[in-house]
C-alpha cells in the first residue's frame, strides 16, 4: 500500500453526476481487486447494486470494472484483466469512467423508492424490512399487516404527483448527535447506522428527508414515471412492493 494512503475519498457522496475522474492506485491484489485513492464508482451497499465501467492507464490500456464492494476501510474495485502480463500497479494513474446508462437509471430506480417509501410511511407508519433496486424493476419490503390493491393503486397515483412537482433533490451532512435526535430520518425497521462522525441526508424538496448512502437524481422530473408491477404477501406483517420507473 502507498505510504500516506487512509481511506479512499468517495466522490459520489458529493456528486452522483461525476461521470470521469482521474484517480491513483494504492492497492492491487489477485491481479484484479483495485483500490483507488478517490472514487465515484459506488459499491454495493444498502440494496443499490455496484456500478460497473472501465479504468485507462497512462499506456491506453482499458480495464473493465465488474464489480465494486467496500471491505473495511476499503473499496475494492474488481477489473477483468486484459491478458497475463498487463495489469494494473500501485502507484500508477488511471482514468475513471461510470457505466452512466447504468448508473443513471440506479439513480432514478432509488429517488423513486425513496418516493415510495415515503408515501407509505406517511400513510401507514410502515417502515421498510428489505428492498433490492435493479435497472429493470426494483423491490420494497414493509412491515405493514393491511395491504391490498386498492391502497397500492393510490399511493402509485400520488407517487407520480410528486414526481410532477419537479422537486428538487439536495444533499446535507448532519452530525451524527444530531441526525439521531430525529427518528423520522431513519426508515429501515431496527437498523440504525453505524456511529459515524456525520450522515449524508437526502432531502427530496420539503416532500422527504432520509439519511442515505446511495445516488439520486437532482429533480424529481428525472424519475420519469413510476408504475407499480406487483403485490405479494411474505409473513403476516410483512409485504413486498415490485416497482419500475418508465419515460
Amino acid at each position: 500500500m502507498l505510504r500516506g494512503f487512509e481511506v479512499t475519498e468517495k466522490l459520489w457522496l458529493k456528486d452522483s453526476y461525476l461521470r470521469e475522474w482521474d484517480a491513483i492506485v494504492q492497492k492491487v491484489s489477485d491481479g484484479k481487486f483495485v483500490v483507488l485513492d478517490r472514487t465515484a464508482f459506488y459499491p454495493a451497499s444498502g440494496g443499490q447494486p455496484s456500478d460497473s465501467g472501465k479504468m485507462i492507464d497512462e499506456k491506453g490500456n482499458e480495464f473493465q470494472v465488474v464489480f465494486v464492494k467496500q471491505f473495511g476501510q476499503d473499496i475494492s474495485h474488481e477489473i477483468k484483466p486484459l491478458k497475463e502480463g498487463i495489469g494494473l500497479l500501485e502507484g500508477s494513474k488511471v482514468h475513471c469512467v461510470i457505466d452512466w446508462q447504468k448508473r443513471h437509471k440506479l439513480m432514478r430506480m432509488h429517488s423513486a423508492a425513496h418516493i415510495l417509501s415515503a408515501i407509505i410511511f406517511k400513510e401507514l407508519g410502515a417502515l421498510i424490512t428489505g428492498n433490492q433496486l435493479n435497472e429493470d424493476k426494483s423491490r420494497i419490503d414493509f412491515n405493514v399487516k393491511e395491504f391490498d390493491q386498492k391502497l397500492l393503486s393510490g399511493f402509485e397515483a400520488k407517487a407520480n404527483e410528486v414526481i410532477q412537482q419537479n422537486l428538487e433533490q439536495k444533499i446535507e451532512f448532519m452530525q451524527f448527535d444530531e441526525a439521531m435526535k430525529l427518528p423520522e430520518l431513519f426508515r429501515l425497521k431496527d437498523v440504525l447506522p453505524k456511529n459515524l462522525p456525520e450522515l449524508r441526508i437526502v432531502s427530496i424538496g420539503s416532500f422527504d428527508r432520509q439519511a442515505d448512502g446511495g445516488t439520486h437524481v437532482k429533480n424529481t422530473g428525472e424519475i420519469g414515471w413510476i408504475k407499480i408491477l406487483k403485490l405479494e404477501n411474505k409473513g403476516a406483517e410483512n409485504r413486498r412492493i415490485y416497482f419500475t420507473v418508465e419515460d
